[in-house]
């Protein structure tokens, strides 16, 4: 019966490494397939835009002669082989491997339908000849604006770069600039009108000074028992009936027997005064 279990243990053992190794094989063909893809989809791209580049002059004045803004695709956001919006969105996410080539930020790709267009620039560029596509519209003082064109459902399928002549690059960012400040002052004039917000930083500032009046009390009074027990250690200062109930008792000794402790507590009342602020504003 012994013999029966190693045999039947050393055949699962090499049917095991059998399929292990299989695995292996697949996933490193698999890999392999993805990247091939991924190359193929770049090059294909860029070759796009490269030509977009090279006949970017033709191409605006033929739009323009037909009373028409041109309009460059840039990327398919319908395609199996790119997440798309409402596919990474979905509860029951497909397994599938996505092998098309992204020139910009993936979390562009993901929210585009929250994402404001106006404001898009070119920091969501990854890819280098689109960069350089974007900088030889902006070069013609005309503004790249971000479009995305949507199906019958709704759903976002075409991110494009639309070229007006009409809109100048200096004067858009300008108008951009303006529009960002004013919605800036707005949320200042909204947050400063919260009566909540408002009770909390009174509060908050409330919490911040009695922090410190305790730390500043405290430290004070250690500080000056300390410095006192020492000077009178080492022979700074002279107490006469000197006592460790005095040290410990200084307020009281400081204004019922000054003439007998006032040497002492003049020398260690200011040093510890300057640690006690010091802690208190560190702490607090």
């Amino acid at each position: 019966m012994g013999d029966l279990r190693i045999k039947a243990q050393e055949l699962l053992k090499i049917k095991q490494n059998e399929q292990e190794y299989r695995y292996i094989e697949d996933n490193l063909a698999q890999e392999k397939s993805i990247e091939e893809e991924k190359i193929k989809s770049m090059k294909k791209f860029t070759e796009k835009i490269q030509y977009q580049i090279d006949n970017f002059q033709k191409n605006l004045l033929e739009a323009s002669n037909r009373g028409e803004v041109l309009k460059i695709d840039i990327l398919k956001l319908d395609s199996d082989n790119l997440v798309s919006w409402w596919d990474e969105r979905e509860d029951n996410i497909k397994k599938s491997i996505y092998t098309e080539y992204s020139p910009i930020k993936s979390g562009i790709v993901t929210f585009i339908d929250d994402i404001n267009l106006d404001f898009l620039t070119d920091d969501i560029i990854l890819d280098n000849t689109l960069q350089k596509l974007y900088d030889t519209i902006r070069s013609n003082d005309i503004y790249p604006e971000w479009k995305v064109k949507e199906n019958s459902n709704g759903k976002i399928e075409l991110l494009y770069l639309e070229v007006n002549p009409l809109v100048s690059y200096k004067d858009k960012k300008d108008a951009l600039n303006r529009e960002k400040e004013i919605k800036q002052r707005a949320l200042v004039i909204v947050d400063n009108k919260n009566p909540t917000k408002i009770e909390k930083k009174k509060n908050g500032v409330l919490k911040k000074i009695s922090s410190f009046i305790f730390i500043f009390i405290s430290v004070l009074y250690f500080s000056v028992s300390i410095l006192t027990i020492l000077s009178s250690a080492i022979g700074i200062t002279n107490i006469e009936n000197s006592n460790s109930f005095l040290e410990v008792a200084w307020p009281y000794f400081l204004i019922t027997d000054f003439s007998n402790v006032g040497e002492a507590f003049i020398f260690s009342f200011p040093l510890g005064l300057l640690v006690s602020i010091y802690f208190a504003y560190k702490r607090s």
